[in-house]
This record gives C-alpha cells, sequence and structure tokens, in this order.
C-alpha cells in the first residue's frame, strides 16, 4: 500500500501530528525536519518512528486554549437533501442561500492542507447531492489530511464509486430495517444494502451509523446482527439529541421509561462486539475488510479520543479548539451543534481566509470553560468521574433556556450512568471492544 504523508501543525508547545498508523499525538518541535523528511521521499510508513519524539504531557497555556488549526474540520457540501430526516441536526433538505462555489470548497481543502488539519469529514445535506461530489472527494484524497465521508448512501452509485480512489472511507446513516419505522423519509432499504456492497466492492470501507431514538430502538438490534452477518464493522451508536429538526418532533426522543428496554437492547449489541483481552486474535488490531478477493487492514483514525483528551485534560470543548464545523454558505462554528442553533458564529470564509476566523473568530466561545456549567458538581454523572459530552452551550440552551446548564435529558444522564456500569464490569471481567464482532455468540 503507498504511504501517504503525515499531516502536521505547529504549535507553541510542539507538533500534533496523524501518525501512519492512526494515533494523533503531541511532537517535540524537533520532529518536523524528520516528518518533512518523509513526506518529501514518501518512504515505507514502517520506516518512520517518531516515537523518541513523543511529549506525552505538553504544557500549553490555558486560557482561551486552542490548537493553530483544527484536527478535526467539518465541510457541508451542501444542504440539498434528498431525505427529510425527522432528527436531522442541519434540517436538511433545501440548498441554503448563496452556498460556496466549488472552487471555494477546493481552496478551503487548501487551507486545510497548508494549517495541518488531521481529518476532513464530507458532509451535507447529504454529499452525493453536490454536483460536484465526487471531483471535492478526489481532490481532498490528494491532501495529507485524512478524508472521511458521511451520506445517505441513496445517491451512491457505481459509476461515482469507480471514480473515487480505493480506500475512501464512508459512514453510511442506517436508521432501521423496517422501512415502516423509519424517521428518515423515503428511505429505500433494498438500494441502502446493495449500495453497501458496491462499497465494498470497489476497494472501500464502509461503516454504518444508527441514530437511536423511540422508534427504531426495538429495531437496532437487528441492525447491528446484520452487520455481523455480512462481515461489516460495529456500527456507531448514537443517540438522537434535542437539536435541528429534532427540536420540532420532541416525542421521537427516549425517555427514562424505556432506560431498561434500551439498555437490555445496548449490551446485547456490545456484547456481540466483545473479545476476551486474554484471547489470542491476531486480527483484533484491524479492521479488516472482506468483499471479493481482497482484504483489506484498515488503521483507525483517532482524532476524535484525541480531541477527547484535549477537553479533559484543559477543561474547556474541543469545538472551536479543536474542531470546527463550515457550513454551505461558508459560515464557520465551533461545530455542528452550534451551527443548528446559529450560535457562537466566529465568520464566514467567502468574506476571508479560514486561517483569519480561526485566529480571531472564535474568542466568545473559547472564554466559555467547563467550571462555567452550573450543574455538574451536583450531577451524579460528575460525580462518578464519567466523562460527560453535554458541557455543550447549545444543548444546553435547548434543554434548560440557558447555555451554561446543562446539555443532556434525563434520559441521556441515566443512560450514561448506566452504560457506565456495563462497561465498568466488562473490563472488569477482562472484556475489550472491538471494530469486527466476536465470533463466540
Amino acid at each position: 500500500m503507498m504511504s501517504r504523508a503525515v499531516p502536521y501543525q505547529e504549535n507553541p508547545t510542539g507538533l500534533v501530528a496523524l501518525l501512519p498508523d492512526g494515533r494523533v499525538r503531541y511532537l517535540h518541535p524537533t520532529a518536523k525536519p524528520v516528518i518533512d523528511s518523509y513526506n518529501r521521499n514518501l518512504e515505507h510508513a514502517e520506516e518512520l518512528d517518531l516515537e523518541d519524539f513523543i511529549i506525552d504531557s505538553p504544557l500549553v497555556e490555558l486560557k482561551q486554549f486552542h490548537l493553530s488549526a483544527p484536527a478535526i474540520a467539518f465541510i457541508e457540501t451542501t444542504n440539498l437533501c434528498n431525505l427529510r430526516c425527522t432528527h436531522c441536526y442541519a434540517s436538511s433538505g433545501e440548498r441554503r442561500e448563496s452556498e460556496m462555489s466549488t472552487q471555494r470548497i477546493l481552496k478551503l481543502l487548501d487551507e486545510f492542507a497548508d494549517m495541518g488539519v488531521l481529518q476532513v469529514f464530507l458532509t451535507g445535506g447529504e454529499l452525493f447531492a453536490h454536483y460536484d461530489a465526487v471531483d471535492i472527494i478526489r481532490y481532498a484524497r490528494t491532501k495529507p489530511f485524512s478524508t472521511q465521508i458521511f451520506s445517505n448512501g441513496l445517491l451512491i452509485t457505481e459509476e461515482k464509486l469507480r471514480r473515487i480512489p480505493p480506500g475512501q472511507s464512508f459512514f453510511i446513516s442506517f436508521d432501521t430495517a423496517v422501512p415502516e419505522r423509519t424517521i428518515r423519509g423515503r428511505m429505500d432499504f433494498p438500494k441502502l444494502r446493495k449500495c453497501f456492497e458496491l462499497i465494498k466492492q470497489y476497494g472501500h470501507v464502509v461503516r454504518t451509523a444508527v441514530s437511536v431514538h423511540r422508534y427504531n430502538i426495538n429495531d437496532v438490534e437487528e441492525i447491528f446482527e446484520w452487520c455481523v452477518e455480512n462481515n461489516y464493522p460495529r456500527p456507531q451508536w448514537l443517540e438522537t439529541h434535542p437539536i435541528g429538526r429534532a427540536l420540532l418532533h420532541p416525542h421521537i426522543l427516549l425517555t427514562p421509561d424505556q432506560i431498561d428496554e434500551v439498555l437490555t437492547v445496548y449490551t446485547r449489541c456490545m456484547d456481540r462486539y466483545q473479545h476476551s483481552i486474554n484471547d489470542v486474535d491476531e486480527s483484533s488490531g484491524a479492521l479488516q475488510e472482506a468483499g471479493g478477493t481482497r482484504s483489506q487492514a484498515i488503521a483507525g483514525v483517532d482524532t476524535i479520543k484525541f480531541c477527547q483528551q484535549l477537553e479533559r485534560a484543559t477543561g474547556q470543548e474541543k469545538c472551536g479548539r479543536s474542531v470546527v464545523y463550515v457550513n454551505s454558505s461558508g459560515e464557520v462554528y465551533p461545530c455542528s451543534n452550534c451551527m443548528s442553533n446559529n450560535a457562537y458564529k466566529a465568520g464566514n470564509i467567502v468574506e476571508c481566509s479560514f486561517k483569519q476566523v480561526w485566529d480571531e473568530g472564535f474568542n466568545e466561545f473559547r472564554s466559555i470553560v467547563f467550571d462555567d456549567f452550573n450543574r455538574c458538581k451536583s450531577c451524579a454523572v460528575h460525580q462518578n468521574d464519567i466523562w460527560c459530552q453535554f458541557k455543550c452551550p447549545p444543548l444546553s440552551m435547548n434543554v434548560t433556556g440557558s447555555p451554561n446548564e446543562c446539555g443532556a435529558t434525563e434520559y441521556l444522564r441515566i443512560f450514561m450512568l448506566r452504560a457506565n456500569e456495563y462497561w465498568t464490569t466488562r473490563k472488569n471481567q477482562g472484556f475489550k471492544l472491538n471494530l469486527m464482532a466476536s465470533t463466540a455468540r
């Protein structure tokens, strides 16, 4: 497999780099000439040894902490979508006014590469509703950063897949295996399953994400089992949050009285994708893509895990500091939740460079720290030292009416506590979550 350039960014306390094995690490500044030499010659990845340059505990300036560039950047290429999902965070459907030109999107990809962005997610609306979607993907793949695709899969064709360089990673939304119970609207499941096979046939990697809600909780296990039977990776379990279009349809949100039902399904699904750490499993270190006559080992990319570690270390949210979201009109937000609420907009890249927005536009948002959230100290989630993603101003505004209270619904707080009990028990029993299913039932 051809080696790819190592993306990195220079920060005051060192480099932040995406290593060839998928790890994201702080490196001593003296690693720069080593990486530059590797990137110029693109030597074999196994010959690049950066272990001695890794900084385990970098000293950073905590006041309005942020990386010199996002580690993760989302580009909403268009808000146009062929579906009208009831839970859609972006309320996608029609194009936004004055959407960015393809040339501006390509220029943005250039800016991301120059600044040292590590991972770019191309999304929508529906990405493949954009008339230049394949050209945008192909251009992104020429850059050092890792490129990920979010799609509902229904507009993906064999001709489009043929034009995308092999090895592309797709995240395909999969709401339910029962068409009558979908909240996605006009979801074509036979076509979607065929799309999965085509993606695999053309040498790409596909993983599904399941938005869990009141109307599909009884179908989620069937989706997990379908992935097991077809040798697809573990679906990503996503809770449906009160954001975007879901605010207009609160009946889809799960409630505390369903927690036992949800946990029963959740534990059965997760049990299917665990193995004992004492088992000898040569394939457990990599995600194997099976299909046809080829098998492709795909290294995980842990940018999200890295950003979460920064959150915990600094006491400040990753959004606007190591994560960014650019919508199809060129408006820049800390994340998709802020975009959904039209909150904390940092600027517009149609009017200036992305770097200027990143450097100068996030001061208000970066002044917010986790200690500002009033309910945390009295919350059982916080008291049990469970990491929580709901110290989120826009979600807090939607749940409590205040940006500095709590963004978790009562159901989500209970779910976090119960799920933590499950994972603590499984860890103590010597089990580890895997991307591919366990062979034992």
